[in-house]
Parts: structure tokens; sequence; C-alpha cells
């Protein structure tokens, strides 16, 4: 359909201190996962549930003024393949195209909720920029979990000088192997390696800091977290750690990439770190990598986790392991049980 709202739209690219609410609606728990996905507003990127019964993104229309969104629906994709069963704390990054497939449409609720045919590039470049956004409820998590990054010396007065053979063409591709993720580009000569192998052959080939082993380039930075903002994952592999750099825009102009026209398209290892975190399961090994066994029973099982009762199931994990406190409940913990009259003791 030709839209007219589509044409008088002004929009902006969101930043990377934008919060872009992608995944789930603000106001209920209708989520992109759900057969009407959920509507981000292209104006204000706030998160709406499309359907019945609340239909939250046309009430923020409504209320706001701001016509456009753009429809999420995440759909996992089938695979025979078991997955793999984690046994070692290790950050493995696993991108989500590979496991989901995303449906999206622009939609108009200007005009009734209707699919915009022939969107113009520069509202499909804000489409491109939200998906490849951090969501709002992670980023503020990732602000909790990472780790504080703090410049290094090595970053300063550095030698750079392009390799003859260097083409911005070659950016997307290890120029040692065919891997086209987690790429790390060399701020002295602008080599392109992979990242560092994983225990299990997975990740990269460890061709970046093998160049560091060759000539001694010890700085580089990770293509596709490049932000207009001028931040992007930075290494040293003299000091061993990520590292600021607060001289990203001058050393990126150097091999004639402009920070400004640059959009995130990988995830940092912040957000590696939050998702890893999240998802491990830290009681199955020792400090020393012993292996643990499973156990469950009175006594031993604690609080199922509600997403956000760790802690309180810690701490009364803690409190049933007080003698005093066992010897005064324990006993008459199951005759109450039997004559509890409350319908949901919960």
């Amino acid at each position: 359909m030709v839209c007219e709202h589509v044409s008088q739209a002004v929009l902006t690219l969101p930043v990377s201190s934008t919060p872009v609410y992608k995944e789930e609606c603000t106001q209920c728990f209708d989520d992109h996962n759900m057969a009407a996905g959920i509507d981000v507003c292209l104006s204000c990127f706030n998160g709406g549930c499309p359907g019945a019964p609340n239909n939250h993104a046309h009430q923020h229309a409504m209320k706001s003024g701001h016509h456009l969104t753009v429809n999420i629906r995440r759909v996992r994709k089938e695979s025979d393949e078991r997955p793999t069963k984690l046994t070692k704390l290790e950050i493995v990054e696993e991108p989500e195209n590979d496991q989901y497939e995303f449906e999206t449409f622009v939609r108009c609720w200007g005009c009734s909720g209707a699919r915009v045919d022939n969107v113009p590039e520069d509202v499909q470049r804000v489409v491109h920029a939200v998906l490849h956004a951090v969501e709002a409820s992670k980023g503020s998590e990732i602000k909790a979990w990472a780790e504080e990054v703090t410049a290094c010396s090595h970053f300063d007065g550095l030698t750079q000088a392009p390799a003859a053979d260097f083409s911005s063409e070659a950016l997307h591709q290890c120029s040692m192997c065919d891997k086209r993720d987690n790429l790390w580009m060399c701020l002295s000569c602008g080599h392109v390696g992979c990242g560092r192998k994983q225990y299990d052959g997975s990740g990269g080939n460890n061709h970046a800091i093998a160049h560091f082993e060759q000539t001694g380039h010890r700085v580089s930075v990770k293509l596709g977290t490049i932000t207009p903002e001028g931040t992007a994952d930075a290494y040293c592999y003299t000091c061993d750690d990520n590292k600021l750099n607060p001289h990203l825009a001058q050393h990126l102009q150097v091999f004639g990439i402009n920070v400004a026209a640059q959009q995130k398209t990988e995830k940092s290892i912040a957000e590696l770190q939050l998702e890893y975190n999240l998802k491990f399961d830290f009681s199955m090994t020792t400090a020393d990598g012993t292996q643990l066994q499973p156990v469950a029973g009175p006594g031993l099982t604690g609080l199922r986790n509600l997403g956000n009762s760790c802690y309180l199931a810690s701490v009364m994990q803690c409190v049933f392991g007080i003698d005093r406190f066992r010897d005064r409940y324990f006993p008459s913990a199951a005759d109450h049980f039997l004559t509890c009259s409350q319908l949901h003791p919960a």
C-alpha cells in the first residue's frame, strides 16, 4: 500500500545508549516469540503487543502519534541436532541467527495497522538498526555484569601503516581462513584475523593472536562491534585484556573507516558474558574442575528459580543448613502439610 505517513515521518537512528524494547511488550508479558510478534515504534522504540486483547502497540500509536512500527517475530529453526552439554565456563558466541529466524514487516497504525509495502531506504535503515540494537532490558543487565574496562598506554602514539594488500573489501573475512564472524582487525596494519579457538573446536582459528605473535602488533578492534558513537571492543595482546581505545575514530580513519557511518552487527564481549552467565549451571564443577554429581531430596532440593528468586533461594539454603532451624521446623513439617487449609500454600 502507499502510505502518506511513511513519506511524512522524520525518524532517527537509535544510538548505543538508546533503550530499544524489541523483545517484550512494555505493558504486559507478550513477547516476540508469540504468533503476533512485537511492534517496535520506529520513533521512540517502545515495544508493544499488536494483538488482542490488549493491543498496546495501537494504544501507544494513538497516544504518541508515532504511526510507524516494525513487527518482529522470532521463530526457532527446526534442527535434528541435540544441544551440546555444557561442561566448562567459557564464553562461546552462539549467533542468534543460527537458532532462530526473524520475520519482520513495517506497519502503519495511522492506516489502521496495515502492512507497508515499498519501504523507503531511510526507514529501512532505522529498521536495520532496531534489529541489531541491544534489547533494553539486556542493556541494563550488561551494565550490572560487565567489568570496568580501562585504557592502556599501548593505544597512545600508535604507529599505523596499512599493509600493501589492505583493502576495505577484505574486512568481511579472515585473511587466513573462511571465517566471517568474530573478526579482529589489527590497528597497526589492518590485518583481519578470526578470534580464538574454543576447547570444543568452535569459535575462530586463532589467526588474530597468531598475527600478534608473528608481528608484535599488539592492539586490535573487533569488527562488527563498532558504533557511530566511537565505541567498540578493543583488545591489547600485551596486556592480554579488553581495553578502552580513546583514539578509536582516529585509528580507524587511517584505514578509511568512518566511525559515524558504522552500525553494530555483532555482540560485544560484555553481551556474551551476560548471556553465558545467565544460562550457565555453576554447580556442575568445583574450582579444581571436579565434576559434581546432582543430588535431590529432603534437605537437598532448594526453591525453584522464578527468574529473580535466586538470592532468596540461596539464603533459604543457608538457613536450612542450620541445625537449630531444622530441629525446630522439620519434625512438624509433614503434619502441617497434611492439615494446611490454604488452597495455594505457595
